[in-house]
């Protein structure tokens, strides 16, 4: 490197999105070339941001931890109910990796960087892929199906939405090695028993096939802009801008018929009537019996006022290959969850083996449920060195109760006003190691040991 004359001006080394180093030419010639790392007024601009977070985060604390830190609970409890078991992958995996099968508009989101040996890295943009790599390496040769669910941090490089930050929180499962209609039926199902037990009200989900679309085209053999264009248009109902997307792309005849039908196929059963006369070839008909069976298996559940038949529901057809769908809530202004089947991910990375699966935004759930999250203490007692006063407070934590114990030296009066604004339901502190007082919200009692041990007894969450 002796000899180079390297260039005055700084150069500025991309790393992913929105990530960079800055660099200045060797300080020395050898055989290690060492690399000055410069940064603009460090102590003001270390001192703007010690304080603060990056763009795009949040903390969360007092009820709205409270709040998501039980929806996480309901989630995962309603998915052990349906056979489901956890899986938690790790956090950041090899770039190439999460970018399998990712649109080029993820691929764009994802955090990358590198570790010291080069390699690229990346946060994981979602739940999917780890999952499918996982099985692909690792469970390919277990019995199927397999069923899988996770609650975990992604990370996204995207404008914050409402109930959407660039690290927000997936919850969702994989129905893995069953290509089968009721294996959809059975994840769709799932994600409606997720909304119910989230207590979120009144909402839909649009289940659409956009194995459907994908027959229509057939031998089209349209780029992955061009297919983003053509979603884009159906999922806007478009006319105008469908037909011109259509002459644009030269398809003509009845497949061209049948596509700018697609934005109005949406309702009922009678939806699967006229997608049957509208399809072109056998696979376009295959798609539409899957997807009546689907509707049919969900009806026999008793699940069909939840459900609204939309063949335009077909955003990611690089990705999805059979059924699509998403939820909605009145009062958001987006999609509350969304899934589909997508068969041909895992064997990127092994087996070849169907899957289907679905995934919510919890922060995006927290802004539509209606649970009542009390995070308040049910008792605050005085700190106290009688054994028996230690023996009161195990009682009730055995109960499930959750007991305070006051760690400043607060009695009488200052014990029961704090408990008070703490929303604790009773305060407890001691006269002596057999007497007690307990003030609830009303009014204050005396009560001896025994007393206020059957008392504890009968005391609840």
């Amino acid at each position: 490197m002796c000899g180079v004359n390297w260039p005055t001006r700084r150069i500025r080394l991309v790393l992913g999105t929105g990530l960079f180093c800055c660099l200045r030419p060797p300080a020395r010639c050898g055989s290690v070339i060492s690399f000055e790392r410069k940064a603009w007024n460090v102590p003001h601009y270390e001192n703007q941001l010690v304080r603060q977070l990056p763009y795009g985060l949040a903390d969360l604390f007092f009820e709205q931890a409270a709040a998501k830190t039980e929806l996480e609970r309901i989630l995962q409890a309603t998915f052990r109910q349906w056979g489901y078991g956890r899986i938690i992958p790790p956090t950041f995996q090899y770039y190439e990796t999460l970018a399998t099968q990712a649109s080029p508009q993820l691929k764009e989101e994802m955090y990358r960087f590198f570790d010291r040996e080069g390699h690229i890295l990346a946060l994981r943009p979602d739940m999917t892929v780890p999952t499918a790599r996982l099985v692909g390496t690792k469970l390919y040769d277990q019995t199927l199906p397999l069923r899988f669910y996770y609650v975990g941090n992604v990370f996204r490089y995207e404008e914050p939405q409402a109930g959407r930050r660039r690290e927000f929180t997936q919850a969702g499962i994989e129905l893995i090695g069953a290509a089968t209609p009721e294996a959809d039926a059975e994840v769709v199902a799932v994600a409606i028993a997720a909304l119910e037990a989230m207590d979120i009200g009144r909402f839909q989900i649009n289940l659409g096939q956009v194995a459907f679309l994908a027959a229509i085209l057939g031998d089209a053999r349209l780029s992955q802009g061009d297919l983003g264009r053509l979603e884009r248009a159906i999922e806007r109902k478009n006319d105008v801008e469908l037909q011109r997307m259509l002459e644009e792309l030269g398809i003509a005849g009845n497949a061209a018929c049948a596509i700018r039908a697609i934005p109005r196929l949406c309702g009922d059963q009678g939806v699967l009537r006229e997608a049957q006369r509208l399809a072109t070839n056998r696979a376009a008909r295959l798609a539409v019996e899957h997807l009546g069976r689907v509707y049919h298996l969900l009806c026999t559940k008793g699940l069909a006022e939840h459900i609204t038949l939309d063949l335009g529901e077909v955003r990611g057809m690089g990705y999805y290959t059979g059924i699509t769908f998403h939820g909605y809530v009145a009062g958001l202004g987006s999609y509350i969850c969304g899934g589909g089947r997508y068969d041909g991910l895992i064997a990127h990375f092994g087996a070849d083996l169907p899957a289907v699966g679905f995934a919510l935004g919890v922060e995006r759930s927290m802004l539509v449920t209606r649970l009542d999250v009390d995070f308040a203490p049910d008792i605050v007692m005085q700190a106290c060195e009688h054994q028996t006063c230690g023996a009161l407070v195990a009682m009730a934590r055995s109960r499930g109760l959750c007991v305070e114990v006051d760690v400043l030296g607060r009695r009488g009066k200052e014990l029961v006003a704090y408990a008070r604004g703490r929303g604790a339901r009773q305060a407890i502190f001691c006269r002596d190691a057999s007497t007690y007082t307990v003030a609830d919200s009303h009014a204050s009692r005396r009560m001896g040991l025994p007393e206020l041990q059957e008392e504890l007894a009968s005391w609840n969450r």
